[in-house]
This record gives structure tokens, sequence and C-alpha cells, in this order.
């Protein structure tokens, strides 16, 4: 066997233009194929452990989709607003154990600012755990203009315990009003946690409405706007088992608000998002087949060229297996070169896109090894390969010596 595979990397070498041009399409097809599944898994995996711990996520009425995208991976923007002042009756209902403010729509070097209590560094997990600080403190409630960094804001600006910032009112592409006259000194800098509160930049309630509020001195002048509005609230529950009651309570509340579960809302967005999954998925499989047809044409027209060298092969002995075995042999090549090349090229796409898509849409991607799905979908491609392949290889074992040795004329 090993004399076989000596042979077919040799004829294959004799012809690398054409088998040059069917690993790179299959490497294309590859690299498409695992990258779907990997943005699709890394996705679901990023939103469901961006927030947890937390049971319901309040405000005002409108899509559940829309307002966990925006409180709670910082996508979009926030249709309305609802008075912070709501914080206290959400406190006040039985089961509920803790309610956390978010105030969203200033950002920092496009990285979205989030106006909250020191109650968020307590209560909120991310990936399940507890949010670490590696340098300095969280917020604290006194010192009005101090910050903490998301780890990937602090990696991205070199920014450093002490430093002073200016935080831009306006997110996103939009207009941006700088507050330069207006700096917060920065006070401690997140763990990483592989979440979108690694993309953020934390200032408290207070703070954020200051900003809101400055008149045209700066800060010295700045004074606590009274009416001021949050975005959403995160709400933990005393018994995860009451969230239904709760939810119900707060929707019947005069002042238009929506409990939503995250995790339901999820399941909505992934519900919406399949179509769009689905159609990603037939393209990735239309471009493999393309180029498993393209494999098995390349292999026939090539034949017509190879007629006396598997004649040769006939003459001086070979098997018709063998034969047979020497098509399969340089598909396989092909198959298991284009499937190393693509995943590679995958992983090259991974590594320069990642900030991207954690900074952009929330989403973890990072380098990986195939996971058992991607294995069993690279299995799958090579087995199809080889019955693909099976054609020409048949069309070669059958091939008469004499038609090879004395070709027409």
């Amino acid at each position: 066997m090993l004399i076989w595979l000596r042979i077919a990397i040799q004829s294959a070498l004799a012809r690398r233009g054409a088998l040059l041009i069917m690993v790179l399409s299959t490497a294309i097809s590859v690299a498409i194929l695992l990258g779907v599944f990997k943005i699709r898994d890394d996705t679901k995996t990023s939103f469901s452990n961006a927030i947890s711990g937390v049971d319901l996520v309040v405000g005002a009425k409108g899509s559940p989709t829309e307002l966990i995208l925006y409180s709670v991976f910082h996508i979009g923007r926030a249709s309305n607003t609802i008075p912070a002042s709501l914080e206290k009756t959400l406190v006040d209902l039985r089961q509920v154990a803790w309610v956390v403010p978010v105030q969203l729509g200033d950002s920092y070097r496009n990285y979205p600012v989030v106006g909250t209590s020191i109650d968020f560094f307590k209560r909120v997990k991310a990936q399940g755990r507890h949010l670490q600080l590696v340098q300095g403190s969280a917020l604290n409630d006194p010192h009005l203009f101090d910050v903490v960094l998301g780890h990937t804001v602090a990696k991205n600006t070199q920014h450093r315990i002490g430093e002073q910032i200016a935080i831009s009112h306006g997110s996103g592409s939009g207009p941006k009003q700088d507050h330069s006259n207006s700096p917060f000194r920065i006070i401690g800098i997140l763990e990483a946690n592989g979440t979108p509160i690694d993309n953020a930049v934390f200032i408290s309630t207070n703070a954020f409405d200051a900003l809101h509020d400055i008149a045209d001195g700066g800060l010295q002048f700045a004074r606590l706007n009274p009416d001021s509005q949050a975005s959403a609230f995160f709400i933990g529950l005393k018994d995860r088992g009451s969230v239904f009651s709760v939810r119900r309570q707060i929707d019947s509340l005069p002042n238009s608000l929506m409990a939503v579960m995250p995790g339901v809302a999820l399941d909505e967005l992934w519900s919406s998002m399949e179509i769009a999954e689905n159609a990603l998925l037939l393209i990735a499989l239309g471009v493999l087949i393309t180029t498993i047809l393209g494999i098995t044409a390349t292999l026939l027209v090539s034949l017509e060229s190879r007629r006396r060298e598997l004649a040769i092969f006939r003459a001086v002995g070979a098997k018709p297996y063998q034969l047979l075995s020497l098509i399969l042999a340089e598909a396989f090549m092909v198959c298991v070169i284009g499937i190393l090349l693509g995943w590679s090229l995958l992983q090259l796409i991974i590594l320069t896109t990642n900030d991207h898509l954690r900074k952009e849409w929330g989403v973890v991607s990072e380098p990986s090894l195939p996971n058992i799905h991607d294995g069993l979908a690279l299995l799958y491609l090579v087995l199809v390969v080889l019955i693909s392949a099976s054609i020409p290889a048949i069309k070669a074992y059958r091939m008469a010596l004499s038609e090879g040795l004395n070709p027409p004329s």
C-alpha cells in the first residue's frame, strides 16, 4: 500500500497544477462549512453565557429580543427608556432579591459605556462566575467620576490604573460629543470573562446622569438629575420558581414595562435566525458539492492523458484493484490536504476577526480544534469524495491494455 501511495504522490506531482486547483477549492469549501458551524456554535455559547444569575431583564414595552440584545450585548439602540425611580418599585416586590440598573447610550472609543451600581459587580455573573478584578477596585458611589474598564478595553487601549479618560456622548456610528472637560479616573480593570462585559466601560449611574446634565461650565456645574432614565433593570429573584408570577406583576405595572426571561428571549432569537443559518448551510453545502463534482470531473479528464501510464502499470503486473487504489489514493490526498488547508485558513480568519466579533457583536470566537460534529462532517466529506472518485477509478480499472499501449491514430 505504501508503494502505491508513493506512486500516487509522484503521479500527482506530475499534474500539480490541476491538483492544486482541486486542493484550493476543497480548502475554501471546508473553511466555509466549518466557519458556519463555528460561528453558529460560538454565537449561541457566547450569548447564553453572557449573563447568568439574572432571572429577568426589565425594560420598556417592545421587542423582548431587542431588549436583551441592547441591554446585555450592547447591540442596536434602545427604543425607549424607563424612569430610574422604578428601581424602588421593583425592589419592593416580594420575590425580588436585588435590582441592578443599566444605563446605555454613551461610548469611549466606540466601546459602550454602562452606567450601573456597585451591585452590578456583586450580583451579575459571566460564564457562571462572579466578576473579578485583575487590578484596582469596583465602582464606589461616593467617588462620582471613577470608571472600571472591561478586560478587552484595557488591553486594546493600554490604559492603566490612575489614568484619565474622556467619555463621549453617543454610541455606534452616529455623531458623538466628546466630554473632554469631564475626565474619569480609571480605578479598576476587570478580569477577562469572554462576554460583552470585556468590551464595556462602567461608570456609576450618578456619573451617567451628571454627564447628561452638564451646564456650560463643565463638571463643576453638573447636578444629578432627579428624573434620570434607565435603559433596563437586571433582576435576581429569591426563588427562581416564582419567575412567571413576578413577570406578570411587572407586566401589569402602570409604567408600560416588560419583563423578559433572558433564556426565552435567546430561544426566540435562535428561531428567528434559523432561516439565515439554514441558508448559510445550504450555500456551504452547495460549494462543497460543486468542489466534489469538480474533483470527479478533473480525475475523469485526466484519465485521457494518463492512458499510457495506467496501461504500463497493468503491463508490469499491477492488479486491477491496485490501479483502482491509485485513483482513490489521489482523491484521498487531495481531500485530506484540502481539509487541513481549509481548517488552517479558518483559524487564520478567526485570529484576524475575533476582536471585531467580540467588540461589535459580543461573540467570543477563538481558534480551536474541530469538535466531534466537525469531525463527523469532515469524515462524511472524505467518504463522499472517495465514492465520487470511484467513478474515474472504475473507468481506469476497465481500461483495456491494448487501448493504452496502442492509442487510436
